[in-house]
């Protein structure tokens, strides 16, 4: 601050003696500074009380001394000020990792940011425009948040996989939260609750920083993600939520679908064992009766193994009911398993049974 200020205070003399030099500004500022100052009327008074050379040089010197002890301090004050608020500026758009092109290019729709939340876990953060700060005195905006589940059999998938998700969320601006969780046989179903919990969590405590909105969060989970949403509102492990969006499983009563199948797939064996125990344990019909007040259901089903499907969603979405909860169904026939999560964002009906869910949802 030392050098710049002698560099400026330096010339200024040369700047108030050329417009000194001008009758007209000398009178102003002279009748000015005698009301302000005494001192400088009693001197033009003592000394001829007209336009000459020594009260020029007598009036310009009071004059640098005001610029130097009161304007210049004021000037530097405001300016680091700025700059400081410049900074705060700039370290806030790189934690929210504002994704934008070189700058001859327009910047992207998305806002995405990768973050971990413990336990070697993450989660991938997808946010529309809306949510930066525009100015100082224009925050972003804070959106509804849809957290994500994904599906893979309980036994692998991965966060990135998103389909249209992103955009369907943030055209609406809304933001999506995809999220983690460890893979059976590294945890079992518990486990994996346990996880998406932990996301739900975090974003609760922590969204606000990145633009959303902690009080309106809706999940939703495809396939195995699916049964793990249903778990976690069931059993009222995710706090206030404002909607459940279970997307095609058959997981929600074990004990009739293996009695549908005569056994269970695979898949299913890796994840729920052998044991009728983890069976009952591990279906989200079994934790519906214990208590009320769940928050509101979309229940979604494929017209993959069609009749099956609905059998067990509506089941479920009947055992609901009668608990007071409000409940959507979708009956999803014309598509299949994978375009049934594939397609929201592009197809109309399964979009249109989102989106009208959601809106309500977040009012």
């Amino acid at each position: 601050m030392k050098y710049p200020f002698k560099i400026i205070s330096s010339s200024f003399p040369l700047l108030v003696k050329s417009i000194l030099s001008n009758k007209g500004w000398f009178s102003q500022i002279s009748s000015s500074l005698s009301q302000k100052f005494p001192s400088i009327s009693a001197y033009n008074r003592w000394h001829c009380g007209s336009y000459c050379g020594k009260c020029r040089d007598y009036f310009t010197g009071n004059i640098m001394k005001f610029l130097e002890y009161y304007i210049l301090p004021l000037l530097f004050l405001l300016l680091f000020t700025m700059a400081g608020i410049s900074s705060v500026w700039a370290q806030s758009s790189h934690q929210l990792g504002y994704a934008q092109k070189k700058s001859n290019t327009p910047a992207v729709s998305i806002i995405k940011n990768t973050v971990p939340i413990g336990r070697g876990l993450k989660i991938d953060i997808h946010a529309p425009l809306v949510t930066k700060r525009r100015g100082l005195f224009k925050p972003g905006r804070k959106v509804p948040v849809l957290l994500y589940v994904h599906g893979g059999g309980w036994i692998k998938g991965t966060r990135e996989k998103v389909y249209s998700l992103p955009a369907f969320a943030t055209k609406r601006n809304w933001m999506l939260v995809s999220v983690d969780y460890r893979p059976v046989p590294k945890t079992n179903i518990d486990g994996q609750v346990s996880d998406v919990v932990r996301s739900i969590n975090w974003v609760r405590a922590n969204i606000k920083r990145y633009g959303g909105n902690p009080k309106k969060i809706a999940i939703m989970g495809h396939s195995a993600g699916s049964h793990l949403v249903a778990m976690v509102g069931v059993k009222k492990l995710g706090g206030n939520l404002r909607g459940i969006i279970p997307n095609d499983v058959q997981a929600y009563d074990m004990v009739a679908y293996g009695g549908m199948r005569g056994s269970l797939p695979r898949v299913y064996q890796a994840a729920f064992g052998s044991n009728p125990e983890n069976w009952i344990k591990w279906s989200p019909i079994t934790y519906v009766k214990k208590s009320n007040g769940y928050a509101p259901f979309l229940i979604m089903y494929s017209g993959s193994n069609y009749q099956r499907r609905k059998k067990l969603a509506n089941g479920f979405g009947r055992a609901l009911r009668k608990q007071g909860t409000r409940v959507t169904m979708f009956d999803g026939k014309q598509y299949n398993h994978g375009s049934i999560i594939r397609k929201i964002g592009s197809s109309a009906e399964v979009t249109r049974a989102v989106e009208r869910f959601l809106r309500r949802a977040y009012r």
